[in-house]
């Protein structure tokens, strides 16, 4: 809004008077037109979500930060069918954490990116737990179920993915397994982030928490670059390009300089004042 008190879009254009209709009526669209492809036909979204989940490995960072944002959406949406578990819980959560660990050179960059969706999965499939739109903020926590306490409650955002989206009721023990599979890990391990992620729900705390476990993962499984040649964007990326040692390598003390710092104006400055006492000469 301007000073006129006229009212703009996003994009400078005015609104109109039936702007508010214009604008439900596009969000009525999107709605309809994911439920559509992701629930209503299992063909189309059979295919839909295999491809994007294939799209999380192809080698370009461009192409896969886009792809993690469908990611969220598809999570959004179909989280709490059961039918989604086996392409969510086992086949895009394999592809991301591998993505991670095997820490691939065109990963550099997005590696935030790959842990949010690895996140979205996990909460939303085994603890119980969903976020804001584009697994943003912190993971909003489901109770229980008082007549089964091995299932949860569904989210009341279930029937609006816009909003949050829904979680699977009854647990699934796939991406649990996975994370116990990984070298190094080990089910103490996973049930040690497990608590951590109920402790602490916040974005932040969450996704340190993952980077520290895959971390374990990675520095175990560096026996796999011996196989490997010199494949450029598909080598390991280097421990300084590394985002699971890069909280390693900031913590790592600076020795203090060993003499008084002297800088080139420094320099410069303290050579102009003789050469000006040189050309005074003596009084």
């Amino acid at each position: 809004m301007l000073g006129d008190a006229r009212v703009f879009n996003a994009d400078g254009t005015p609104r109109r008077k039936n702007q508010a209709a214009i604008d439900a009526r596009k969000l009525l669209r999107i709605n309809r037109l994911c439920h559509f492809f992701l629930l209503e036909d299992e063909q189309i979204a059979g295919h839909l979500c295999v491809s994007v989940i294939n799209a999380l490995s192809y080698p370009d960072a461009y192409t896969v930060r886009r792809c993690t944002r469908i990611c969220h959406r598809l999570l959004e949406t179909v989280a709490w069918s059961p039918k989604y578990v086996p392409l969510l819980a086992n086949q895009m959560f394999t592809s991301a954490v591998t993505n991670i660990v095997t820490e691939p050179k065109w990963m550099i960059g997005i590696e935030w990116d790959m842990i949010n969706v690895v996140r979205d999965i996990y909460c939303r499939l085994v603890l119980g737990q969903y976020f804001q739109p584009g697994g943003q903020g912190p993971g909003m926590q489901v109770g229980s179920d008082p007549n089964n306490p091995q299932q949860f409650e569904q989210a009341r955002t279930v029937e609006d993915p816009l909003k949050g989206g829904g979680i699977l009721v009854v647990p699934s023990n796939l991406p649990r397994q996975l994370f116990a599979s990984l070298p190094g890990v080990g089910q103490a391990a996973v049930e040690q982030f497990e608590a951590d992620l109920r402790r602490k729900r916040s974005a932040k705390d969450q996704k340190d928490f993952l980077r520290d476990l895959l971390r374990i993962a990675a520095d175990n499984s560096h026996y796999l670059d011996k196989t490997r040649g010199d494949n450029g964007t598909f080598d390991r990326a280097d421990l300084h390009e590394s985002l699971l040692n890069r909280k390693i390598s900031a913590a790592v003390a600076v020795p203090d300089l060993p003499e008084k710092l002297v800088t080139q104006s420094m320099v410069d400055k303290k050579a102009h004042k003789t050469h000006r006492r040189g050309m005074d000469g003596p009084e």
